[in-house]
């Protein structure tokens, strides 16, 4: 049996395009084809789809295909969604993959992928285009860093800047007006944050041919410069 494919596409040159590309496929079939939310849902209504080829700039509204998949799932459609986008911008991307629960992303440019992706899509695979993943990735390591950020006070920042700068403990210590104690103390908790946020870093041990491995560690996730 064929996979039954639905296009949402308010470009009609692209969208037959697709029409055309996909149904030389044997084992794809589009069952259905639009140009709006509208027309969308009432292809659903009538029609058993196993995976949607959604316009993510729908009716002229950049981010209308996100607002396509929120509504048929909110009206009970259990739909395998891909997104097809001129957009490839993190915000975007990060939006359509988790809020929308859409299964993949794929820039128009690569529409000659789009059959492979239907198929994963159907077996739920997983297998985010190459298109977009690196902007998922982006966003998950800008996440790390702002969380680790968040953790990190200013004066632990001071410490790992001095650090870098070729400081010791005890010239820090004078250098901050802190016991030399307080200043182990303050690299300790950053050795703990880091290994809490990342348990392979289990092997770090508060000693001092450590810091330089914490200092670049620190400048790795942009803590500090």
């Amino acid at each position: 049996m064929s996979i039954r494919v639905c296009i949402c596409e308010d470009d009609p040159v692209f969208r037959d395009l697709l029409l055309e590309y996909i149904n030389k496929e044997e084992d794809l079939e589009v069952v259905g084809s639009s140009g709006s939310k509208i027309e969308l849902i009432e292809i659903l209504k009538i029609k058993e789809i196993d995976v949607l080829l959604l316009d993510m700039n729908l009716s002229g509204d950049y981010q209308g295909g996100l607002d396509a998949a929120l509504e048929t799932h909110l009206m009970g459609f259990q739909l395998k969604i891909i997104v097809l986008s001129s957009f490839d911008v993190d915000e975007i991307v990060l939006q359509a993959l988790t809020a929308g629960r859409v299964i993949n992303y794929i820039t128009k440019e690569h529409y000659r992928d789009i059959p492979q992706a239907i198929r994963q899509a159907h077996e739920n695979k997983s297998g985010i285009h190459h298109s977009s993943a690196h902007k998922l990735v982006n966003r998950l390591i800008d996440t790390h860093e702002e969380q680790l950020k968040a953790g990190i006070t200013k004066l632990q920042v001071q410490i790992l800047q001095l650090l870098s700068q070729g400081y010791d403990q005890k010239q820090i210590a004078e250098k901050l007006f802190y016991s030399e104690q307080s200043v182990k103390n303050e690299i300790f908790k950053v050795a703990k944050l880091l290994k809490g946020k990342f348990h392979y870093l289990e092997r770090l041990r508060l000693k001092k041919q450590s810091t330089n491995e914490i200092v670049n560690l620190a400048k790795s996730f942009n803590i500090i410069p």
